[in-house]
């Protein structure tokens, strides 16, 4: 299913609706980009002759990989801002032949020489590249270059004296390295059309003219007006050097946008960094202050950073100028733009208030652009309002036929991505509200076929993830695995950049907890020290690996009976996530024996899982076996049999098969304390298979460990044969609990390990092997002293 929409359909595309005139000025840079132009085009008029050779002594030939590479070169620089000297040079350097290099500084160097002389006469030069015939000539008049020669000539043609001056002078200063002083001639061209406008425009243009973060009209104690702003200004507040010469071509502008706004959406890792991307908009604005698509951008550029005043300043300003300049276009009063305009401009702020978990503005706004929707009779808005609606819906415990219902429309209105998004969306809710794990994958695969019939290349890799994610819910960490290396290995290029959102660091995550899981900590770092290159900490998907960095930290810290540490982690994951930090320092402080503190707390949590909609139902399951824990290291395990059977039954009922085999082998160990071993042994075969297959080291070892007890328990009434077979085995089942509580450095565990082998041994009559046991205990008790009981009655 495939639709080809038009730009009026798409909600969410930048259309350009600038009044400004798209004719090019004449820049220091763009001179220079002539210059190498002409020399390009120099190198290939030559042609070896008997008669030419002084003539030509200093010629040369550019093959056809370096002309490539100085025509890929051109055009990224015909579309990018404005360079210093300098930092055109360093691009042009690995690019040009040394003969060219050459050359083209020596024009430059005549041009600081003779002035103005040598620029004229450089510029009369220009049309006979492209206003000879076809035939004649290297660069035709109607390409990009040929376009581009013909509007910097225009421009240079219809300059008076005193612009010719001025921009000499630029010149002069470009050439030299000094700092271009371009935005103070802006100032005064810009205060000469606004004396030309009339009252209505002169008041759209004090009203937005300005930045757009307010910083400038703060400066001078109001918005800007025909005056604009002094050097002074500019010092107050702190303008560079670099953002005075920073210089935006219509054209530039508009790619510049373009091309920010896609590496946001694609790989914001790629994309400018805020600070810097603020900067190039603020100079940019200044420029061209009718461009309503730099607001928008400016829009989501503050939303990486979380800086909600000035995010929803720039949406105001991005539909405000747009509904304005649009208008001015038409001279229509009432045109539907219009209110396609205000419909998405309610859509976003719907967003934007989403985004800062502001639900109730979020579903007023969404209630808005409905209602508009439905005037208009505008099916596309209708079903982005009701996705939002559905995701509202959703966290407030409101979802279910409301979701298949948009499903089923966006497929008959042909959105493709609003209905692979709303399968995943389904699946998810299916997967937390008891759905069987089979229909849940079933939905997954509809939106694979959606994703690839529709070549849907981020959709793939939300999909992957989402279903490595679903694997890891229902506790198969193996196929988890697998689903997470798949994103990783999709092929989603788009435009020559790679899909690198949220999936990828979700992705990341969950191979970084696997491997730690199985004991293997330094490769788990080392995918975290990826995820850290990635997605660097300004970015809004950062906050993923840091968790995860925390909760991994705080395990390992756990295990090794490092307190501080774990302190630290469990305080650094509230910060990221309350609720996970709250539980990860209430196990700590069961493990340390504040017994009363941290089940005050696991109690507060049960009480919020009850209240909040947004927290997974396995949340709750962490949350009761944490509270038998604490209870069963203070010797009360029949107070946790309530927790113990309702996390069973809740865990069953969700179809979280390995929580449920967890919480099996705990009501063993409860019932081997009761002295009921052979209730205890079935309980502990039934979970065996799911946490020998699923589990990690650490799980695994407890197994084997309750395996073991239960079985020489449930043989001390049996012959003497049976008991010697089961100390045997149990001997051998211990050996293996050893070794994989070294590999995760348990100290606390080994050691117990070895007390009860040395007990088995010495029932069987084993001497030196007891003895050995009994030694290696000493020394693990003098590393690590044993000071109280709760470790003892851990299981």
């Amino acid at each position: 299913m495939s639709s080809v929409s038009s730009p009026k359909d798409e909600p969410f595309s930048l259309h350009t609706t600038s009044l400004q005139s798209n004719k090019e000025q004449l820049t220091p840079h763009k001179l220079s980009l002539l210059v190498l132009i002409a020399e390009y085009h120099d190198s290939q008029k030559f042609t070896p002759g008997i008669d030419d050779e002084e003539e030509n002594a200093d010629s040369y030939t550019l093959s056809e990989s370096e002309r490539r590479q100085v025509m890929t070169m051109l055009l990224d620089l015909l579309q990018s801002p404005d360079l210093d000297l300098s930092e055109l040079k360093v691009r042009l350097m690995p690019a040009l032949h040394p003969t060219m290099m050459e050359k083209f500084e020596d024009r430059l160097e005549d041009f600081k020489t003779d002035k103005d002389a040598a620029v004229v006469d450089f510029i009369e030069t220009l049309g006979s590249m492209v206003m000879n015939e076809e035939n004649d000539c290297t660069i035709h008049r109607a390409s990009v270059v040929g376009i581009f020669i013909r509007r910097l000539w225009l421009s240079f043609s219809q300059m008076s004296f005193s612009q010719l001056t001025s921009f000499l002078h630029r010149l002069h200063s470009y050439l030299t390295g000094q700092p271009v002083m371009t935005y103070s001639h802006q100032v005064a061209e810009s205060a000469a059309r606004e004396n030309a406008m009339g009252d209505g425009e002169r008041r759209m243009s004090e009203s937005f003219g300005g930045s757009l973060t307010d910083s400038l009209m703060s400066a001078r104690g109001g918005p800007l007006g025909q005056s604009g702003l002094m050097a002074a200004d500019l010092s107050a507040i702190g303008v560079s050097g670099e953002r005075e010469k920073m210089s935006f071509s219509q054209k530039q502008a508009e790619f510049f946008i373009s091309q920010q706004a896609g590496l946001l959406s694609l790989d914001e890792n790629k994309a400018l960094s805020p600070k810097q991307l603020q900067k190039k908009l603020s100079a940019m604005l200044e420029q061209h202050p009718d461009m309503a698509e730099a607001h928008f951008l400016s829009y989501l550029n503050n939303l990486r950073v979380k800086e909600y005043c000035t995010a929803v300043h720039n949406l105001y300003h991005y539909f405000d100028r747009n509904a304005q300049l649009t208008g001015e276009a038409t001279g229509n009063s009432k045109r539907p733009e219009d209110e396609i305009s205000r419909r998405y401009a309610a859509l976003n702020l719907a967003a934007l208030h989403f985004n800062f978990n502001h639900k109730r503005e979020a579903k007023a706004a969404l209630l808005e652009a409905i209602r508009m929707a439905q005037e208009s009779n505008d099916h596309v808005c209708l079903q982005h309002a009701l996705s939002w609606l559905n995701l509202l819906a959703y966290q407030e415990g409101d979802a279910g036929m409301q979701m298949e219902r948009s499903v089923s429309k966006s497929h008959d209105l042909s959105l493709s991505y609003l209905t692979s998004l709303g399968v995943q969306a389904l699946a998810r809710h299916n997967a937390f509200a008891t759905a069987a794990p089979a229909s849940v994958f079933d939905y997954m695969m509809k939106s694979n076929v959606i994703n690839c019939q529709n070549s849907l290349y981020g959709m793939m890799s939300i999909s992957a993830a989402q279903r490595s994610a679903l694997w890891s819910y229902y506790g198969n960490r193996e196929c988890a695995a697998m689903c997470a290396q798949t994103v990783l290995c999709l092929d989603t290029q788009e435009k020559g950049v790679f899909y690198n959102g949220e999936s990828i660091c979700i992705a990341l995550c969950i191979l970084a907890r696997h491997h730690a899981d199985r004991g293997d900590h330094s490769c788990a770092t080392e995918i975290l020290q990826h995820a850290r290159q990635r997605f660097p900490p300004h970015t809004q998907h950062a906050h993923l690996w840091q968790a995860c960095e925390q909760s991994l930290t705080f395990e390992h810290a756990l295990l090794t009976g490092k307190w501080g540490d774990a302190e630290r982690a469990a305080h650094n994951l509230r910060a990221l996530k309350d609720s996970e930090g709250r539980l990860h320092l209430a196990r700590l402080l069961g493990q340390r024996g504040e017994v009363t503190a941290s089940l005050k707390l696991l109690h507060s949590l049960k009480d919020e899982f009850s209240d909040s909609k947004e927290l997974t139902p396995d949340f709750l399951c962490r949350v009761l076996l944490a509270m038998v824990d604490v209870l069963m290291t203070t010797d009360n395990h029949t107070a946790s049999l309530p927790h113990l059977t309702h996390c069973l039954t809740h865990a069953t009922s969700h179809h979280l098969h390995y929580l449920a085999a967890v919480t099996t082998l705990y009501l063993a160990v409860v019932q081997m304390r009761m002295k009921l071993p052979g209730q205890a042994l079935k309980l502990v075969e039934t979970a065996t298979l799911e946490i020998s297959s699923h589990g990690g080291p650490y799980d695994r070892a407890r197994l084997l460990y309750a395996y073991a007890r239960c079985k020489v328990a449930a043989a001390q009434n049996g012959s003497i044969d049976e008991r010697k077979t089961a100390l045997l085995g149990a001997v051998t089942q211990m050996t293996t609990v050893v070794t994989l509580f070294q590999s995760l450095e348990v100290t606390h565990r080994v050691k117990d390990a070895l007390y009860y082998q040395a007990r088995l041994y010495h029932q069987l009559g084993y001497t030196a092997e007891r003895n050995r046991c009994a030694y290696r205990f000493k020394q693990l008790d003098q590393q690590m002293p044993t000071l109280s009981k709760i470790s003892v009655h851990a299981v």
